[in-house]
């Protein structure tokens, strides 16, 4: 059989907001209550780490309804509603909101946009983290688009401000921002990407070349796996 060499990406594994997110969980499970530990919409798109979670005793829910008043609840990676975090705390949940501290963010960035101002947001419609950031915005002049041509399809804006999702390819990030600044220079565009994605991403771009066969190790449901896999 002929010698393979495998090559490891620079970048690559969980990031600092994952890891904190799953130690979160860990110390809700060890803190020795006997109450269950309840998870909002899951931790992260990962469906391994999921099922480690479900055999370690967690509940997953899909509406915060569903769990019962004074519980221990989970917030997970990709953030959740102002109205998900008062009702929490009107349920009198015993939160750990594990909020990536770059989707909190932009979130805030998304809530900073004055009413009279326009925002646009490039991202994937249904993701719980472009749900959650559209939640935070005080703004109701809001567009989302997902490709370069939404562009041109937008009404005239006086001066937006645009903001994209974390999980972007930096490479498509930054193109969307250059169509969108061309059409309304008047635009405030800045940075929402996810520093430790792009520095994945850039292991890919690197390593890629030098393979024959790349693998991803993630879920198909993840956008950062996702994204990858397109770089690769």
């Amino acid at each position: 059989m002929a010698r393979r060499t495998v090559l490891v990406a620079e970048h690559c594994g969980f990031c600092s907001g994952v890891r904190n997110a799953l130690a979160a969980v860990q110390r809700k499970l060890e803190s020795g209550s006997g109450k269950k530990v309840y998870l909002l919409k899951g931790l992260i798109h990962n469906t391994s780490v999921n099922a480690m979670l479900k055999e370690a005793g967690c509940v997953f829910v899909e509406d915060i309804r569903q769990i019962p008043p004074g519980s221990e609840a989970v917030f997970g990676a990709h953030g959740v509603s102002p109205e998900v975090m008062e009702l929490a705390l009107k349920m009198d949940l015993h939160i750990a909101d594990t909020t990536c501290p770059v989707v909190a963010h932009l979130q805030s960035a998304a809530a900073a946009v004055p009413c009279e101002k326009e925002l646009v947001i490039a991202g994937f419609p249904g993701h719980p983290e472009l749900e959650g950031v559209l939640a935070h915005a005080k703004t109701e002049k809001v567009f989302v688009i997902g490709k370069k041509e939404e562009i041109a399809l937008l009404p005239p804006l006086e001066a937006p401000v645009f903001l994209t999702q974390t999980t972007l390819n930096h490479q498509e990030a930054e193109e969307l921002k250059q169509t969108f600044k061309t059409r309304f220079p008047n635009a405030h565009t800045p940075d929402t990407l996810c520093p430790a994605s792009r520095l994945r991403q850039h292991s890919v771009e690197e390593l890629a070349p030098q393979c024959d066969l790349f693998i991803v190790a993630g879920s198909p449901h993840s956008s950062t796996a996702t994204r990858l896999r397109a770089t690769a």
